[in-house]
């Protein structure tokens, strides 16, 4: 059985093509969950939805508590709670599917605010000042990472591309950094021209989806 982690970061609450203004990214999200399930129907999920129930940025508090000078180890692990939930739904899903708006060019602020949760020392990756490479990630490197997003421009992978994206990139550097290594990719562009552009980027996103799951659930599958 494979254990998918879904996770939602849209504040758009509907799925494109069902709803009207749904998300994109979410439309990406469940048709590889549906797909999946076509052909594995004892997968389990878990879902959180980021978009519609944020959780709280870090604060100066939860860095004390997580460098160890919190009041006492009772209040630390309060305030850590949240975080090592999140932390232990990595660790459970053999598959993590994200998806992901582009905002301003960026990933949205409250998935910034989730990898704040992830990243921690001991839990999540190690320091060794004695190792030319001193950083190394603790999560199992034979996970994968599924990153769905929706763009409201287009060619932002183009080596000319007037503006940078730094959707992927900041999530993709993230989950090396915690030891995720194997990240997949695909994107809708073009929600801003519409028309014939968008649908036919729809279109080839969600064919890239479902081969994208019958790869993943050859290499998954026992």
């Amino acid at each position: 059985m494979t254990n998918i982690l879904k996770i939602d970061t849209s504040l758009r609450s509907g799925i494109s093509g069902t709803h009207p203004h749904g998300s994109l990214s979410r439309r990406l999200t469940e048709l590889f969950i549906q797909q999946w399930r076509e052909n594995d129907s004892s997968i389990d999920v878990k879902y959180r939805d980021l978009g519609q129930n944020p959780i709280p940025y870090i604060d100066e508090e939860w860095i004390i508590s997580e460098f160890g000078y919190a009041e006492s180890e009772e209040k630390a692990q309060q305030r850590l709670k949240l975080s090592d939930e999140l932390i232990e739904e990595i660790q459970w899903a053999d598959v993590i599917v994200l998806g992901v708006p582009m905002y301003n060019f960026g990933p949205p602020a409250h998935l910034k605010a989730y990898i704040d949760h992830l990243v921690r020392m001991n839990k999540t990756y190690s320091f060794d000042i004695t190792q030319a490479q001193p950083y190394s990630g603790l999560i199992d490197d034979q996970k994968n990472l599924v990153l769905l997003s929706a763009r409201g421009g287009h060619d932002f992978d183009s080596a000319d591309a007037p503006f940078a994206n730094h959707v992927e990139p900041a999530i993709k550097t993230a989950f090396n950094f915690i030891g995720i290594k194997k990240i997949h990719e695909i994107a809708i562009e073009h929600q801003e021209t519409g028309g014939t552009l968008l649908e036919n980027s729809i279109l080839a996103a969600e064919e890239k989806t479902r081969t994208l799951v019958r790869n993943l659930q050859t290499k998954t599958t026992p």
